[in-house]
């Protein structure tokens, strides 16, 4: 039996014995590997630890940790000191006892109760966001800018709010957050969630910081079907990882939770300064809050390889959680994991990051392939209330996970029984819900029961900008004076200007002589409009153009019969119409990526109101500008661009509708039946039919020609294709609507045609109804 004057001489960096329930540990090598840091035992040493352990551990954590030799024996209780500080550890002393269960009536009540309850410590370590919390707000805020629309007269008898979650099923589309320390809400930590999850029929994500062993957590379960997924953080010891991976799947783990959105932890200002007052007490220096101590741990160093390395040791499923972004949602579903969680963390790592519901929208927009995909996508962060739930769910969600909010309901005392009062709470709040939308179970909603318009307005864009690499060739004569439309890009490009990386013409950032949101600001008189965008609806933008003076229309645009409507409203102007193969993406705001493609054909669409030398002049001095730009370019006349028009519109009819329609790539379409290519073939000669029935002189032989060259490259997509996966409109009038109305109007039958432009109209129709 050791004395207490023994241990207490042991209370420093150099030899660190502490004491917990009765027996005494040389904790001096396990310093730096604390995941706390050597600060929290320091603090610790020559004292008995007992309560702060027992605050957010589990005793069988010590065998788990620490070698045999490191316990030094026993020590009578009572005889030391102890290291638990009242004011941060332990329970605040209140006066008035927390409300009973029934008088909660939501979600906010159990906050404010357990703000009353927990001690200082715990509380901003659970509350505290990063930096001024801004994210932390935005995730909450983001539901109250989307809108419900109920339905009336539905007949609503009963409603069924279960579904699966990577294959279990459960009661409601809500599971447990990986929370890490629930010891500091309540002695039973994660085992009473683990009950509460159980009865309640949720699954839990256990976190990897959890206060109590995974398997304690297990026999916790109410049953063993119960669905319970083990959070991972890579440990900068990998060996450490494959230990908790292993462990978690002895245990019974039905999935690995991939944490990867805090690869170095946030500023959370509340929580370090309780920590600055404890340290400024006991005359220490560090001022590192709780979280920031316990991700001491957590390696940055990983990347995309990191499932391989996962899949090697396990079979378990894999979700990452962390997504912020619709292209690293896209990622994780080409690298095949099963699930994905959108999260900044509950606003705990970076500040001002977008809210998970705007990227589940984002999602919605540009890759809704996505949601009906075998990836589940599910969400978390600033969940409150049932039509939070409701609204996810009906945007795509499979799920919502609560983190903080089944914390609070284990606070107080109310353990096991607070978190099945917020799950009740939560049922019935769905369920009201799901009766004033019309709605009788979850496969019923859909976002033609949201008002998204709020929250579209912050969705990020990802557009083909052909008009910005063209403004760039154009720009490059110092006599230009260019005037762009930026309309989702406008504050970067007014600020930045636009900088281009092309495999052509190197790295350039270049900025516009003036810049504005839309062709209504434009006042002209303008030598030039070139017109680059996506030929949607040629008649609105058009009728935007009316008023603004311009001696020339410069349309580079997919189709035919893109000329008309402007010719309607500049019967004044010459018109150069363009056929163009150039590569050119939108990055980001401002940013353009431009590849090796970049070929381009001008020709002027006569106007016989204006001198056709004047026409002629006009022409000429855009070709200089073109040549000064460095670009390639060929000069046609007027009835050779519309045959190079046609031609293109050929392969893009057969191509760009197939792939669209199939949602396949070329050679997967082609080599899908014989039927496939014979029927490509038929439509492409009905298109040149009718060509040819319009004075254009196109040639039968195109159609082989085509052919071959889509068969000698790779399997590609199309322009349209990619438009349907993002939920974008189609450019469908230009590319089959103008041929059909044409074979129409001449009485020529276009079976395929028409059978291909009525289906492709259904899916732009669809399409539009859901922006």
């Amino acid at each position: 039996m050791l004395t207490s004057e023994e241990v207490e001489k042991h209370n420093n960096r150099e030899s660190c014995w502490i004491a917990i329930h009765g027996s005494v540990y040389d904790v001096t090598d396990f310093l730096d590997s604390h995941p706390g840091g050597p600060e929290v035992l320091l603090r610790c040493a020559g004292k008995d630890a007992t309560d702060d352990f027992d605050a957010v551990h589990d005793i069988q954590l010590m065998d788990q940790s620490l070698p045999p030799s490191a316990c030094l024996g026993g020590i009578d209780p009572g005889t030391l000191a102890k290291s638990t500080d009242q004011g941060s550890n332990a329970s605040l002393p209140d006066e008035n006892t927390p409300p009973p269960l029934t008088h909660i009536i939501n979600l906010h009540d159990f906050e404010e109760v357990a703000k009353q309850h927990l001690s200082p410590n715990a509380w901003a370590y659970y509350s505290s966001g990063a930096d001024d919390e801004y994210s932390k707000r935005e995730n909450a805020q983001s539901y109250q800018q989307v809108l419900l629309r109920p339905r009336i007269l539905r007949n609503i008898p009963a409603v069924d709010t279960t579904t699966t979650i990577l294959g279990h099923h459960v009661s409601l589309p809500v599971y447990i957050s990986a929370v890490g320390l629930a010891k500091l809400a309540h002695p039973e930590g994660e085992c009473a969630l683990a009950r509460a999850a159980g009865k309640e029929g949720l699954a839990q994500v256990l976190a990897n910081g959890s206060s109590i062993p995974i398997e304690n957590v297990r026999e916790a379960r109410v049953n063993d079907d119960q669905p319970l997924f083990c959070q991972l953080y890579v440990n900068r010891d990998i060996s450490r990882s494959e230990e908790h991976i292993r462990r978690a799947e002895e245990a019974g783990a039905s999935a690995i939770w991939l944490t990867v959105d805090s690869p170095v932890v946030g500023k959370r200002e509340m929580d370090e300064r309780v920590n600055l007052a404890v340290q400024a007490r006991d005359n220490q220096t560090s001022g590192a809050g709780v979280a920031k101590t316990r991700a001491s741990t957590i390696s940055p160093f990983i990347d995309w390889d990191i499932l391989t390395w996962i899949r090697n040791l396990t079979k378990l499923p894999i979700v990452i959680k962390g997504i912020q972004t619709v292209e690293d949602a896209i990622m994780a579903y080409e690298n095949g994991v099963q699930g994905i969680v959108l999260s900044n963390h509950g606003g705990r790592s970076q500040d001002t990051a977008q809210p998970p519901l705007l990227t589940l929208l984002e999602i919605r927009r540009y890759a809704p392939f996505l949601l009906r995909s075998r990836m589940q996508i599910f969400i978390d962060g600033g969940i409150r209330r049932g039509t939070d739930v409701l609204k996810a769910v009906a945007l795509g969600a499979t799920a919502v996970g609560l983190g903080r909010p089944f914390l609070y309901s284990l606070a107080s005392g109310y353990g096991e029984e607070g978190v099945r009062r917020a799950v009740t709470i939560l049922r019935q709040e769905i369920e009201a819900n799901m009766v004033f939308l019309g709605v009788t179970n979850l496969s019923e909603l859909g976002e033609h029961l949201l008002n998204t318009a709020r929250l579209e307005r912050d969705v990020a864009r990802f557009v083909k900008l052909i008009g910005s690499f063209y403004a760039f060739i154009l720009q490059r004569n110092a006599n230009v004076r260019l005037t762009v439309v930026a309309r989702s890009n406008y504050e970067a490009v007014k600020n930045d200007g636009i900088f281009i990386d092309s495999a052509n013409h190197g790295q350039h950032r270049f900025h516009p002589y003036a810049v504005v949101r839309s062709p209504s600001e434009l006042t002209g008189p303008f030598d030039y409009i070139v017109l680059a965008h996506k030929a949607i609806d040629q008649e609105a933008v058009a009728s935007q153009l009316q008023s603004v003076k311009a001696s020339t229309l410069v349309i580079i645009q997919n189709g035919v019969g893109n000329e008309e409507p402007f010719r309607r409203t500049h019967s004044d102007s010459s018109i150069v119409t363009c056929v163009t193969w150039v590569g050119a993406t939108q990055i980001q705001p401002g940013q353009i990526k431009h590849t090796q493609s970049e070929d381009l054909q001008i020709g002027l669409y006569p106007n016989s109101a204006v001198d056709s030398n004047l026409e002629e002049s006009r022409l000429s001095t855009l070709a200089s500008l073109l040549e000064t730009g460095r670009t390639r370019f060929q000069l046609l006349s007027p009835a050779d661009i519309q045959r190079q028009r046609w031609e293109k519109l050929v392969w893009n009819a057969a191509w760009n509708s197939t792939t669209a329609l199939t949602m396949v790539d070329t050679q997967t379409w082609l080599h899908s039946s014989p039927e496939a290519t014979i029927s490509t073939r038929r439509l492409m000669r009905e298109v040149i039919d009718v060509g040819r029935a319009c004075g254009v002189k196109l040639e039968y032989d195109l159609i082989g020609k085509l052919v071959d060259k889509i068969l000698g490259m790779p399997g590609i997509g199309s322009s349209m294709q990619t438009d349907c996966k993002n939920g974008r409109p189609l450019e469908i009038d230009v590319i089959l609507g103008v041929p059909v109305k044409k074979a129409r109007e001449l009485g020529m039958e276009t079976p395929t045609l028409e059978m291909i432009y009525a289906l492709v109209k259904a899916v732009d129709t669809r399409l539009r109804a859901n922006i």
